[in-house]
C-alpha cells in the first residue's frame, strides 16, 4: 500500500517537474539581464528542489563566468545560449562539483553535435525521459543510438542526478 502511495505521489512529481524544464523553444529568443535570468531559472527549476535553498544566485552566475563555464554576458545582457548554459550547470551541480561540470560540458557539447542548442536539446530530452521514468517507476534505458564512452558517461551524469532528485522528493515526504 505504502508503495502504490509513493508511485502515485512520484507520478505527480514527475507531472508537476516535467513543465518546469526549459526546452530549447521554451528559452526567451531576447537577451536577458542577469536579474531576469535568476528569476526566469528560479521559476522554471524550482520545483526539482525541496528545500528552501538557493540554487541559483548574481554570485553563482559571476562565478560561472569567472571560471569560463558559461561565457560573459554581451553588454550586460545574457542570451538563450548562456540561459541553456545556466539551466545545465544548475541541474549538473546537484551532484557535481564546479570542475567536474566544466569537464562534462566540454565532453557533452563536443560529442557529436554542431551547436550548443543540440547540444542541450539532448540533454534536457535525456534528464526528461530519467526522471519521469524514475518517478513513475519504469525501468526504460534511454541509451544513445551508437553508444561510445563519452555518450555512456552522460547517461550516467544523468541517472545520478535523477537519483539524487527522487532521493530528495522520498526523504521530503517523510
Amino acid at each position: 500500500m505504502e508503495n502504490d502511495k509513493l508511485k502515485i505521489d512520484f507520478c505527480e512529481f514527475s507531472k508537476e517537474s516535467a513543465c518546469y524544464i526549459i526546452e530549447p523553444s521554451d528559452i526567451p529568443n531576447i537577451d536577458l539581464y542577469m536579474d531576469q535570468v535568476i528569476t526566469y531559472l528560479q521559476s522554471n527549476l524550482e520545483s526539482t528542489y525541496f528545500s528552501d535553498e538557493k540554487f541559483i544566485t548574481k554570485a553563482m552566475i559571476n562565478n560561472y563566468v569567472k571560471t569560463s563555464i558559461v561565457a560573459p554576458p554581451i553588454k550586460k545582457h545574457y542570451t538563450k545560449q548562456h540561459i541553456a548554459y545556466f539551466m545545465v550547470v544548475t541541474i549538473l551541480k546537484r551532484c557535481y562539483s564546479m570542475s567536474q561540470i566544466s569537464q562534462l560540458i566540454e565532453i557533452h557539447t563536443h560529442m557529436k553535435y554542431s551547436s550548443v542548442e543540440q547540444a542541450y536539446d539532448l540533454f534536457i530530452s535525456l534528464f526528461e525521459d530519467s526522471l519521469n521514468d524514475l518517478f513513475s517507476l519504469n525501468e526504460t534505458e534511454h541509451a544513445f543510438i551508437s553508444t561510445n564512452q563519452e555518450q555512456k558517461l552522460m547517461e550516467h551524469v544523468i541517472q545520478c542526478i535523477v537519483y539524487k532528485i527522487h532521493t530528495e522528493y522520498v526523504l521530503s515526504q517523510k
